[in-house]
């Protein structure tokens, strides 16, 4: 919502904050409704980062929980600054490619607010999607569909929308999305903005991995973890007594099974 709110605050930079709409309103509308719903109704219902059996056996997840790891307060106003830059990159990548250049559409005229808005909308539809989808510890069938509807839902109604006539949209696909500026400036825009939470989230894993992060790779590539002693149900447990050295500890036998 960062991204959609602000795109428009630099378009009245343009336009001297006279109140003129930038989205169509029916963009508006549609945006949290349908546009980007999917993905987060995945994510809050079905995304977890491993099973119930691998939890009860890695307790010492949890602690990021109890320290408040995931969810500190400085995290929301990073949220906020990556959405503020998101927005820039988005408008400006458009801005630059249409109202500083001679570039014009197939009917011959250069684009004007409707065709100006529409690029951005899909760039930012498409950003938030995959943000959301960067957030998610599981990219399953569900996720992927999930995500693919947000975006495809987002084109086939600018597409079905231009095609009627008297509508505020008509004749927008033909004459922007028939267009190179329109894909490449929604390809360039949503890499550049989408590259810095890409390359943190990277290095944060390979360099300072959390604990979820190692019990994830532990199941993902199936790697023994030699820190977690594995036990046989009907095996005692020996229990460490006090005063005795732990080089003298007999181990307890471990599981034969991986």
């Amino acid at each position: 919502n960062v991204i959609w709110a602000m795109v428009p605050f630099w378009y009245s930079i343009y336009c001297a904050f006279s109140a003129n709409v930038f989205y169509d309103l029916s963009y508006i509308q549609l945006y949290n409704v349908i546009f980007t719903v999917a993905p987060v109704i995945i994510l809050g219902c079905l995304d977890k980062p491993f099973n119930y059996k691998t939890a009860m056996t890695y307790v010492a997840v949890y602690s990021d929980g109890i320290h408040n790891r995931y969810f500190p307060w400085w995290r929301y106003f990073m949220y906020v600054i990556d959405g503020i830059y998101q927005s820039v990159v988005i408008f400006f990548t458009f801005y630059l490619f249409t109202y500083t250049s001679d570039v014009q559409n197939t009917n011959g005229r250069t684009w004007g607010r409707s065709d100006l808005s529409t690029g951005p909308t899909v760039a930012v539809v498409i950003a938030a999607s995959l943000c959301v989808g960067f957030n998610s510890w599981q990219w399953n069938w569900l996720m992927g569909v999930a995500l693919a509807f947000s975006i495809v839902v987002c084109i086939l109604y600018i597409v079905i929308s231009s095609a009627v006539r008297y509508y505020s949209l008509e004749g927008v696909s033909t004459s922007v999305m028939s267009t190179l500026v329109f894909w490449f400036g929604v390809g360039i825009s949503v890499v550049v903005a989408l590259l810095p939470r890409y390359t943190v989230r990277s290095w944060q894993k390979m360099n300072r991995p959390r604990d979820l992060d190692i019990v994830r790779e532990i199941k993902v590539l199936h790697r023994p973890w030699y820190g977690q002693v594995f036990v046989e149900p009907e095996s005692p447990v020996e229990v460490l007594a006090k005063g005795t050295s732990k080089h003298n500890r007999t181990h307890p036998p471990k599981s034969k099974s991986k």
